[in-house]
Order: C-alpha cells, then structure tokens, then sequence
C-alpha cells in the first residue's frame, strides 16, 4: 500500500512538472510562433513583450502588442494587455465559458480611402473557400455547444480614423466599454460603453440589451455637447458648406428587433445648441441659439415620425434670391448619377421601395419659434431688394400633414411695420384645403422700391401701406382678397430705360385718380392662381393684380375718381343719348358736370368723346319721327312758331304708331301696306334721312363741346368731341351713347 502511494505522489510530481515545464517552455514558443508566422497568417507584422499561457487555470495574457498595417510599418493596432480566462473543465461539456476578457489601452488606427479600409484585406483571408457547404452545414447541423463570456472589459480606448479621400482626421478617446456577460443561445446581454471626443469635443454614453432567443433589443444613447463640427466634412459630400458649428445634447432610447432594422422606435430628446452655419464662400446662411426636439416616436419602417415639442429660439436665416440660383440652390450639390446601360434594364426590373409608397406621418403636439429673423436678399429685380423681418415667433398645436392645423406667425418690419398670418387648414396646399388671413400694418413703402421700379418703372418716394389679405386655398386653386390700404402715396419719375413688367401704366396719374381728398388710397384687389404650376409666384401674381387695378383706373379715370371720393354714379365711362333730341336730361348733366370738374382738378388729364349709334336704326327712327313731326304740325297749324322746344320733341315721340288720327293722316300720303317703318324710309328715301341724322349727330357735339368749354371753361386744346367713322356707325350695335374716355399722359 504504501508502495502504491509513493508510486501516485511520484506519477503527480512528474505531471506537475511535466505541465510547469510546459507553461515555462510553451509561452516563449507559442510567442515566437505567432510572431514569426504573423505574416503568413494576417500578413502583418506582430510584435509582443511577452504571451503567457497559464494550464492550471486557463489564462492567457498577452503585453504590450503592435500589429502593423498590410504591407506596411505603420501602426495598425496596439494595446499594453489583453488577458482572456477559459474554464478548461467546462470544455469537457461542450461549454466554452470565458470567465473574463480584459483589454486595456488598446490604440487602433483606421484610415480609408476611395475603394477599401485598411482591414478590408484581413475578412478575405478568413474566409472559408467553399461558403455554400459551410451554410448548408450550419442550417443543417445544430450545434450542441454553449458559449459565454463574461465580464467583456475595454478599459482607456483611443481609435483614430483618417479619410485619405477627405484629408480630414477624427479621433474617439477614453473609450471604456463594459459587457457583463454574453451567452450565445441563451440569455440577455447588457453592455455599455463610454467615449470622449477629442478637443473638448463632447461624451457618448451607450447602454443596450439584447435577447438572443427573441432577437429584441433597446439601446439607451446620452449624447453631452457633441461637437458637431466634425461631421462637416461628411455633410460636405452633399452639401456646400464652408463651416459648421453646434453642440449636440439629448438622451435617445431605440428598441426593436434585429431581424427587421427598419422597424426601430426611437424615442427621447435632442437639443442643438449655439448654431451656425456657413456656405462655401463663409457667407452665413443660419445661425440659432438652441432648438430642442422632444420626440415621442419615429419609425422609419412606416415614416412616422411624432414629436411632442419642437422649440426654436432665436433663429437668423439669411436667404438671396438671384436669377441662377438661391441660398438653397447654392447649398445643394448637383448629384452625380452613375451611366446605366438602359437596355439592360427594364421597368418591371425597378425594384419596388415599399416604405417610399407610403405617406409621411408628421405631428408636432407643440411647435414654438421665438425671438428670430429673416434677412431677404432679391436680385433678381432692377435694383437690389433687401429687407428685414424681426422678432419673428410662431405657434402650433396638434400641427400635422395630413390634417387640419392652427399656426400664427408674428413679426416685426422695417421702420415700425409688423404683421400676422393665421393659417388654418392644411400644411399641403397643393392637394388639400387651407385658409390664410395675414395682416400688414404701417409698411413703409420706400424700403419697397426696387419691387415697384421692376413691376412699373416707378420708384417709391414715401407712403404706408396696410394690408388686410383673406385667401382661400382648394387644392392648389387660391382665391383672395386683398384690401389695400395706401396713406400719402410719392412716387418718383418713371425709368423709361427699365424693361418693366408693366410699364405701360401711367402709374403716377393712376395713383393720383384713385386717391381720396385725404390722400388715401383703397383698392380691393382679387387673386386667383394655380399654385401647383411651375410658372405660379405669388408676388408676380399680386403685382399683376394691382397692375390691373391701376390699369383700369387709367384705362377709366373719371370712374376711379369718382369712386375714390365716394360719389355715387352709375357709369363714367359712357354717357346715354337720345338721337331725336339735341338737349340732355338732368341726370346726363350731373354726370358731365362731374367729368368736367376732375378734369380741371387733374390737368394731365385729356377727354376725349366719341358719339356712337346704330346707323339703320337712327334712320329708322328718324323716318317715324317726322312723320309724326308733319302730324303734330298739321294738328297744331300756324299755332307752332320757329323750332322745335324740347317739350314739343316729347309731345311727338309720345304720339303712338296705331293712334286713330296719327293712321288716319298718313295712310293717304304713304299708303297703308307693309310695316309703318319702311313706308316712312321709302317716303323720305334713306339717303336724305342719313343726311339728316348725321346733321343732327353733329348738332349734338357742337353742343357738348359749347357746354364744356364755354360753361365748364375746359380748354378746347383739351376736349376732343367727334362722331365715329361711318362704317363704325353702319357696325355698331348697342345703344346710342357717348364714350367717356381719358387720355393721360405721364
């Protein structure tokens, strides 16, 4: 017996020494090993102080490794020491635990360029040469081992990434990540990780979960003043940036499943702080003090996106507009397509995006915007417009796309203006229903100068404007109102030189004609358009729209004046006659008392009076009329003395067709056949009755253009009373009148 036991000890004492001859022999080999067949293996160079393999308790420790790049004697990767502990007993029940995994002050340097990474070389090397047998084998076969590890330590990080391509560095440093434990076909992981950014550049703190057997996930991010100046030269790919600054905060959770990506929820709050942003050419294009974003869930699976607040402050937006680009344009780079052989593509073979067929589910429960401003820069007009809005705010509740929505939008104008719009309705206009009211007070006409020189030729002196606008949007069509207020209205002289739109307007006579005693003026102006048309601009067509205005108040003056002063008139534009009497009714008068005295309040201003009437009618009723003339003498006898008064032209025309006495006198001097009418013509013959209506046209414009310029003292040089042409007369058809016309020259 005691044989046998001196026998085990000595067998034990063997093994043990058999094992510390192997752990003292085998590490100093495995590290010449690795060293020496780096290449061969990863084709880089590897270099370590010491690899220490511990059999008794599955230890494996490596110090201070390097590893270069491909082909290369730049640093790839480094770390001071990774120390990895296996429980070896377990291995016997196909259980591969690691106890821990620690790697500390790991230093990894990646850089790319336009193809490939700098460890694009190393998956190719490890993958297997038949990858079809190797997925049957693993869809096939389950697999009967466990494998965890635990307490997964990554202790002061530093990665640093270099775009060739973009000349740009970025750098992560006191990288910390901590997984407590990961067990591959059972289980939750947890793990988190930390990192700081360079140059006071901000801290990433992550924590996520994952279920391997229900494949969910939830990823909780805290983002503290990232230094977002370092995404610049990425968001210059597509974008004309010249610099870029802001400082991001927030705390965002993110759950779902990784079978389905897209079907992420994100829910949380983001915050840009101090932003500022430039073009190309160093031009600032916005700056703000702080937006803050509160969002209750976005899903890009089904593009929902629901935030419950979304406050700006203090925003500075400058915006030009020139004839070949604007801020916008300027800032977008053109995209650049690759050449598609499109005879070997076909429209079936499109591939169909079924989250681009959905619609955009946008909300804001809260939307603020306060303290903020608009610089407006347009060159695309004659002169140089530039204008200001300030203290800009606006308010929103329950704001979505597809529904209906309360924003008031306040601001602030140059020199004491200010304005509010009150939309309600849709955001999409083009396709739903809307209704605007916006309100303009004490605008100062002079800073909108350069708009009225390019619509009219004219610039603004001085004057306010006020503007009540009611605008109803259906589906694209608007129909508003505009009801335009203008006090003390100058302008100045007209630029021939200018090509503008409507230059044709006499627009400082227009102005004036349309002004009231006190120098205000009062339109309402009607707009109608087609918003979803490529040509349709709103300020053209507001331009055009008061331009119609004016023209019609040059193109009928009188009628403008009359009603800037409140006078109540039918008509200006025309003045009724009656082609049997030669004088005119009081009514006719008034309205020519009117025309003569604004024409001597306006003196630029010329009439002109065009006598029109239907010739066969004139004639017609002249023939019937001197027959019952001839009647009405006959019955009078020598009791009618020298000519006619207007009270015997009324008696006649009062004398009716059929009356007894009237049928009985002239059915023996024209016969009794045929209509009353032709009897008359043919008795006196058409060519005579001509004569005498044209004489007695001419005896009517005689004794306007007496009235006008001996009664009313108008220049004769400024009266223009005439007869319109003969073939005008034989072509005209309404009924027999005056034209009242103004000829305005400016």
């Amino acid at each position: 017996m005691k044989k046998t036991v001196k026998i085990v000890l000595v067998v034990a004492a063997v093994i043990v020494l058999l094992l510390l001859i192997v752990e003292l022999i085998g590490s100093p080999i495995a590290k010449r090993v690795v060293i020496n067949h780096s290449e061969d293996w990863i084709g880089r160079k590897v270099e370590m102080s010491s690899l220490w393999v511990d059999p008794f308790l599955g230890n494996v420790t490596i110090k201070d490794f390097s590893c270069t790049d491909a082909d290369s004697d730049e640093e790839f990767v480094s770390f001071s020491r990774l120390r990895v502990q296996i429980s070896l007993l377990r291995l016997i029940g196909k259980h591969v635990y690691l106890r821990h995994i620690h790697l500390d002050d790991i230093n990894g340097n990646i850089w790319s360029n336009d193809t490939c990474f700098n460890f694009s070389d190393l998956p190719q090397r490890f993958a297997s040469s038949d990858t079809t047998m190797v997925e049957e084998e693993a869809d096939t076969i389950p697999s009967k081992w466990l494998i965890t590890l635990n307490d997964i330590r990554l202790r002061r990080g530093h990665v640093s990434y270099t775009d060739r391509h973009r000349d740009r560095s970025w750098t992560l440093e006191n990288i910390n990540l901590i997984i407590p434990g990961v067990s591959f076909g059972r289980g939750q992981t947890n793990a988190g990780l930390s990192l700081d950014l360079p140059n006071d550049g901000g801290n990433v703190l992550m924590r996520g979960a994952y279920n391997m057997q229900s494949d969910h996930y939830s990823l909780i991010l805290d983002l503290k003043d990232i230094d977002v100046s370092e995404a610049q030269p990425l968001l210059s790919d597509f974008l004309n940036i010249g610099d870029l600054k802001a400082r991001l905060s927030g705390h965002l959770l993110a759950y779902g499943t990784l079978n389905d990506i897209m079907a992420v929820r994100v829910e949380g709050n983001v915050g840009l702080d101090d932003i500022d942003i430039k073009d190309a050419d160093n031009d600032r294009i916005l700056s703000a003090k702080s937006v803050n974003i509160g969002i209750s869930q976005i899903v890009p699976q089904t593009l929902t996106m629901r935030f419950d607040t979304i406050s700006i402050d203090s925003v500075h937006l400058n915006f030009e507009r020139a004839n070949k680009y604007n801020t916008i344009s300027k800032l977008l780079k053109e995209s650049e397509t690759d050449d598609i052989d499109t005879a070997e593509v076909t429209v079936d073979e499109a591939p169909k995006d079924k989250t681009s067929q959905l619609p955009l589910k946008l909300s804001v429960n809260h939307f603020l915007l306060s303290r903020s401003a608009v610089h407006y820069v347009d060159r695309t007009l004659f002169s140089r417009f530039k204008y200001d809005i300030t203290s800009l705010s606006a308010r929103a509740e329950n704001l979505t796309l597809d529904g209906n929505n309360h924003i008031v939008i306040h601001g602030n104008l140059p020199n004491g203006g200010n304005f509010m719009v009150n939309w309600r309705g849709a955001m999409d206009v083009e396709r739903d229903n809307a209704r605007i009211i916006a309100m303009l007070k004490n605008v100062q006409l002079s800073d909108l100068s350069p708009w009225t020189e390019y619509m009219f030729a004219n610039p603004i002196k001085s004057g306010t404007l006020s503007v009540n606008s009611d605008n109803t949007i259906r589906r694209g069509i608007i129909d508003a109102v505009e009801q335009i207020d203008i006090y003390d209205l100058k302008l100045g002289r007209k630029n021939n030189r200018l090509d503008a739109e409507m230059k044709s307007i006499p627009l400082k006579t227009a102005v004036d004609l349309i002004k009231d005693v006190n120098g205000k003026i009062s339109m309402q102006v009607p707009i109608t358009g087609d918003m979803k048309s490529p040509k349709f601009s709103l300020g053209k067509v507001i331009g055009r729209a008061i331009g119609n205005v004016l023209l019609n108040a040059t193109a009928a003056p009188f009628m403008a004046m009359a009603q800037a002063q409140n006078v109540k008139i039918d008509d200006l534009t025309q003045l009724e006659i009656n082609m049997l009497v030669p004088d005119f009714t009081l009514e006719q008068y008034a309205k020519l008392d009117l025309v003569a005295q604004m024409m001597q309040e306006k003196e630029e201003l010329n009439l002109q009076m065009i006598q029109q009437f239907n010739l066969a009618d004139a004639i017609s009723e002249r023939a019937v009329f001197n027959l019952k003339k001839e009647f009405y003498q006959y019955k009078l006898g020598e009791a009618l003395i020298g000519n006619l008064t207007l009270l015997d032209i009324q008696r006649i025309m009062q004398i009716k067709d059929n009356q007894s006495d009237f049928v009985s006198y002239i059915t023996p001097i024209i016969g009794e056949k045929g209509k009353l009418v032709d009897r008359a013509i043919d008795y006196y013959t058409a060519d005579s009755l001509q004569v005498e209506v044209l004489k007695h046209a001419e005896r009517h414009n005689q004794f306007l253009m007496r009235y006008l310029t001996e009664n009313k003292q108008l220049s004769k040089k400024r009266v223009d009373i005439r007869l319109a042409e003969l073939d005008e007369l034989t072509a005209y058809s309404g009924k027999s009148r005056y034209t009242i016309e103004a000829k305005i020259s400016e």
